[in-house]
C-alpha cells in the first residue's frame, strides 16, 4: 500500500507537502528508536557496565620500591641500595566476587535498555495508531460533508418548486455548517496525532502520511480491516489473546525487561555484599628484591655484598573493619529485594487492567458492530434516496444521518481502543512487538 499528498482529502493538502510520503511502522521505530533519550541513555549505561565489568577483572597492580641506607662513622662508612616488587595476594577471592557483581550489573543495564526500548515501541505503535484513526475520522467528516450539501441541493430545487418551505433550505445551511466544522476538527485532530508521531521520530508533520482506506470508502469495516493486517503483524499473537489473566502474568513474570532486571539488580545487590564482606579480611603482600650493599674502612677499597630480599606483610584491621560497608551492603540487599517485589505486583496489576480493558473493549465493539459497517451505508444511502424523493420530512433526514455518523464514529473509536488495548496487553505481558514485524506497502 502506497500514499502520497495527492490521496489525502483536499483540504488538507496545504498541511501536508507534495513531499510527503508513507511512513511505515518499522522506519518510524527505528526514527523514534535513534531520537529517544531515554534509549540512548540506556545504551550508554550498559557500554559503562561493560567497561566496568573488563575493568572489574584486573588484577591488582604490583608495587617497585626502591630504598638506600648509608651509615658512617670515623673511618668506616656502609652504604646499602635495596630494589624490590611487591604483589598483593587476593586470597579471600575479592577479585571474583568483583567480577561476579561486574557481569550483574551489565545484565541489569541490558534489562533496563530491553524496558526503555519496549516503552518506545508501544508508545510509538499506540501514537501511529491514533494517527490512522485520525485520517479516517477525517473520511467520515468527509462523507458527513458531502451528504449535507447533497440535502442541501435537493433542498434548493425542492424549495424553488415550492414544494416546501424557505425554512428548509436556511436549517440545511445551518446543518452544512455543523458538518464543515466537524471536519474541520477531525482535520485538526489528524495534525494533531501527525505532530505527535513527529515528536517521536523527528520526522516533520508536513511531510508524514500514514496508511489509510480510500478516501471514498468510510465503511468502518475497511478501517478495521487495514488496521487489524497492521496488528497480525506485530508479535502479540490471537493465540496470545485466547490466554488467561492468570497466564499471562505469568508471562510477564518471565518475560518483561523491568522483571528481569529487578531480579538481577537483586542478584547483584547480593554479590556487593558478599564482595563487602569478603573485603573485610585484609590482602597480605609479598615482596622480593635485590640488596646491594658497600663497606669501607678507611683508605681500604672496601667490600661489596650483594643478595635477595624476600619479605611478607599484612594490614591490621586495627580501625577500619568495613563493618558499615558490609551493613550497608546487607541492608541495600534487602532494599532492592523488596523493590523487585514491588515491581513484581506493579507488572501483575498491569495485565490484569489491561486483560480486562481489552476484553470489554470487545465486548463493546462485538454489541456495536452489527449495526454499523456496509450495513449502516446502505441504510444512509436508503435514506438520502428517501428523502430526494420527498418520502421523509428534513426532521427524519436530520435523525438518521447523524445517527450512522455516530454509530460509525463510535465503531472507529472503539476500534482504535481495541487496537490500542491489544498492543497495551503486549506490552504489560512483555511481548516484543517488534520482534516479527513487517513494513505495510
Amino acid at each position: 500500500m502506497s500514499l502520497s499528498a495527492r490521496q489525502l482529502p483536499a483540504q488538507d493538502r496545504t498541511a501536508v507537502t507534495e513531499r510527503a510520503e508513507l511512513l511505515s511502522l518499522r522506519d518510524a521505530r527505528t526514527a523514534a528508536l535513534r531520537l529517544d533519550p531515554a534509549v540512548r541513555s540506556a545504551k550508554e549505561a550498559v557500554v559503562v557496565a561493560a567497561a566496568r565489568e573488563r575493568q572489574s577483572a584486573a588484577f591488582p597492580n604490583p608495587s617497585l620500591a626502591y630504598g638506600r641506607e648509608q651509615t658512617s662513622r670515623v673511618g668506616q662508612s656502609n652504604a646499602q641500595d635495596i630494589a624490590q616488587i611487591e604483589w598483593p595476594l587476593d586470597v579471600a577471592g575479592q577479585r571474583s566476587a568483583r567480577i561476579v557483581a561486574a557481569r550483574l550489573r551489565v545484565e541489569v543495564a541490558e534489562a533496563r535498555l530491553a524496558g526503555s526500548t519496549q516503552a518506545i515501541d508501544a508508545e510509538l505503535v499506540r501514537v501511529y495508531i491514533e494517527a490512522m484513526s485520525a485520517e479516517h475520522r477525517i473520511h467520515l467528516a468527509d462523507a458527513a460533508l458531502r451528504t449535507a450539501r447533497e440535502a442541501q441541493r435537493v433542498g434548493n430545487e425542492r424549495v424553488r418548486a415550492g414544494d416546501v418551505a424557505a425554512y428548509v433550505d436556511r436549517r440545511l445551511r445551518l446543518e452544512v455548517g455543523r458538518y464543515a466544522a466537524r471536519r474541520a476538527e477531525a482535520a485538526m485532530q489528524a495534525r494533531a496525532a501527525r505532530e505527535q508521531l513527529a515528536l517521536l521520530t523527528g520526522v516533520s508533520a508536513d511531510r508524514i502520511a500514514v496508511p489509510t482506506v480510500a478516501p471514498g470508502d468510510t465503511a468502518s469495516t475497511a478501517f478495521t480491516s487495514l488496521l487489524a493486517t497492521m496488528l497480525n503483524n506485530l508479535a502479540l499473537p490471537s493465540s496470545t489473546l485466547a490466554e488467561t489473566s492468570d497466564s499471562l502474568v505469568g508471562r510477564a513474570l518471565a518475560a518483561r525487561a523491568d522483571v528481569i532486571g529487578a531480579g538481577r539488580e537483586v542478584q547483584a545487590a547480593l554479590a556487593d555484599a558478599r564482595l563487602a564482606a569478603r573485603e573485610r579480611v585484609p590482602m597480605p603482600a609479598l615482596s622480593a628484591g635485590y640488596k646491594g650493599e658497600r663497606v669501607q674502612s678507611g683508605a681500604s677499597s672496601g667490600v661489596s655484598l650483594y643478595g635477595f630480599v624476600a619479605g611478607f606483610s599484612l594490614p591490621l584491621p586495627l580501625f577500619d573493619r568495613r563493618v558499615g560497608a558490609v551493613a550497608a551492603a546487607d541492608a541495600t540487599a534487602r532494599q532492592t529485594g523488596a523493590e523487585a517485589d514491588l515491581v513484581r505486583r506493579r507488572v501483575t496489576r498491569e495485565v490484569t487492567e489491561a486483560f480486562t480493558a481489552l476484553r470489554g473493549a470487545q465486548a463493546e465493539y462485538a454489541l456495536l458492530q452489527p449495526f454499523a459497517g456496509a450495513e449502516s451505508r446502505l441504510a444512509l444511502r436508503a435514506v438520502q434516496a428517501a428523502y430526494a424523493e420527498g418520502e421523509i420530512t428534513l426532521a427524519e433526514w436530520l435523525e438518521a444521518v447523524r445517527a450512522w455518523q455516530e454509530t460509525e464514529l463510535t465503531l472507529l473509536t472503539l476500534t482504535t481502543n481495541i487496537a490500542q488495548r491489544r498492543v497495551a496487553l503486549a506490552r504489560a505481558a512483555g511481548v516484543p512487538l517488534f520482534s516479527t514485524l513487517e513494513s505495510i506497502r
